[in-house]
């Protein structure tokens, strides 16, 4: 099961995705700030995360900054308004697994584990011993 945490100044941001979500079988928690979501990170295990660009106390580059300082494997996906090519910018070299539109909803839920289903599928095939096929 995948455990997600939402990181938005407002709730209502992720009403769409959540009920997604529910649908596919995803557990998240959400939180309202970039201090309460690190504190949660330290204290649960979770398997991504999903933050808005602008936080309350911190931005969300900023954020993914501060958490990748802890654990340097922890996924982010984050809501953007950029451009492509502009997101590529601002975030390359955090390893943010995707850019989500600024009310996420159903097609994003089933992008989201779609990607992250070819990651496990990809971490299965090469965690087999050297001289095994693929």
């Amino acid at each position: 099961m995948i455990h997600v945490l939402l990181v938005s100044r407002e709730k209502t941001v992720f009403k769409e995705l959540e009920a997604a979500f529910a649908d596919i079988k995803i557990t998240f928690d959400w939180t309202n700030s970039a201090q309460n979501a690190l504190s949660m990170l330290s204290k649960e295990k979770f398997d991504l995360f999903i933050t808005e660009e602008q936080l309350p106390d911190t931005t969300g580059r900023d954020l993914i900054e501060k958490i990748l300082f802890k654990n340097a494997m922890m996924d982010s996906v984050v809501l953007s308004a950029l451009s492509h090519d502009d997101f590529h910018e601002a975030y390359e070299g955090l390893g943010v697994l995707m850019q989500f539109p600024l009310v996420p909803g159903k097609k994003q839920a089933r992008d989201l584990l779609d990607h992250l289903n070819r990651i496990a599928r990809i971490a299965s095939r090469t965690s087999k011993p050297k001289g095994e096929q693929i």
